[in-house]
């Protein structure tokens, strides 16, 4: 029988689990996006490949790093339930979500999403080739070779799933998981001031609008500049510059995302939002960072031509 670099490894790491059983408990978490199989995970003393429940082995206080192939998802500390969500930073591409999303649900084997997702051992073989460029723009992510390859090799010539329709079964998924959910409450918004930076995919990095949040007793106010808007200057060349200055109220009955206010969990603060309005439809993701005391809500628009996405970092003022 002829064994790959990782099949042997997975093997040790089985029998090295045996042996640490005896220093502490071997916990199990699950990665979804529905339950995903055949991602392969590593923890400081724990390595293998999710099984079909995307379950994955650790010990208390580790960190476990996910890969497709030989592409880094990310690391996070190790739990009980791990998303797409988890693999974010603050310094990523606001995309970078989408383009994760959009590659596990293409690269199921049955191309049924709902029923799970299968990454066969054929597959990751193949991806072990290239490292995938989830940290770009969407239209160059979809666009590059490596992608076009891998949608062409490995989902038998399929088109790669859309943005929209990854983030609505992304959505159904959290929803499921959480319906039952009796979170620990991680954060009190009320009283707290947060400072804001907006950033838009059709700016340059460099073109920021700041807004300040103060969330009260009774909602959230924001004063500042609420988005960026494209220009054009005296010799035709396109910017963007700071728009939509001024003060706004929500109630915490009327604002979506800071609905929790005083009794926020980690479900409350790290979810995705699927909604449409008159320019098309609307995914809004929010995740929040508990040792940055952060939170970044990425707001994308699909009009069917192209997507927009309007970033909002908001970190707590000490």
């Amino acid at each position: 029988m002829k064994f790959s670099a990782k099949n042997i490894v997975a093997f040790v790491a089985i029998l090295s689990s045996l042996v640490l059983s005896g220093c502490g408990a071997t916990l199990q978490g699950r990665f979804v996006d529905s339950a995903v199989q055949g991602l392969w995970y590593e923890t400081e003393t724990q390595e293998g490949y999710t099984d079909v429940n995307g379950t994955f082995n650790f010990l208390e206080g580790e960190s476990v790093s996910f890969y497709l192939g030989q592409t880094l998802l990310g690391t996070v500390e190790a739990k009980d339930l791990v998303t797409p969500l988890d693999m974010l930073t603050d310094e990523d591409h606001p995309d970078k979500l989408q383009n994760i999303l959009r590659v596990l649900q293409s690269l199921d084997a049955d191309s049924d999403s709902s029923n799970g997702i299968e990454i066969t051992s054929e597959a990751d073989e193949y991806l072990d080739q290239f490292t995938i460029p989830f940290n770009n723009p969407a239209t160059i992510f979809q666009a590059s070779s490596v992608v076009t390859d891998i949608v062409d090799a490995v989902t038998n010539g399929s088109d790669l799933i859309s943005a929209l329709d990854s983030f609505v079964h992304f959505r159904e998924t959290l929803l499921a998981e959480r319906r039952d959910t009796t979170g620990e409450i991680v954060l009190n918004l009320l009283n707290t001031t947060w400072d804001a930076e907006v950033t838009s995919t059709i700016c340059d990095e460099s073109e920021t609008a700041s807004l300040v949040y103060n969330f009260n007793i009774v909602g959230a106010t924001t004063l500042g500049h609420h988005r960026l808007v494209e220009t054009e200057d005296e010799f035709g060349n396109i910017t963007c510059k700071p728009a939509g200055y001024g003060f706004l109220f929500k109630t915490y009955e009327t604002d979506e995302l800071f609905a929790c206010a005083n009794e926020c969990t980690e479900e409350d603060l790290n979810r995705v939002i699927v909604s449409e309005d008159d320019l098309g439809d609307v995914v809004t993701t929010m995740t929040y960072n508990a040792e940055n005391d952060s939170m970044t809500i990425n707001v994308s628009y699909f009009d069917g031509e192209e997507t927009q996405t309007t970033s909002t970092v908001l970190t707590k003022r000490s």
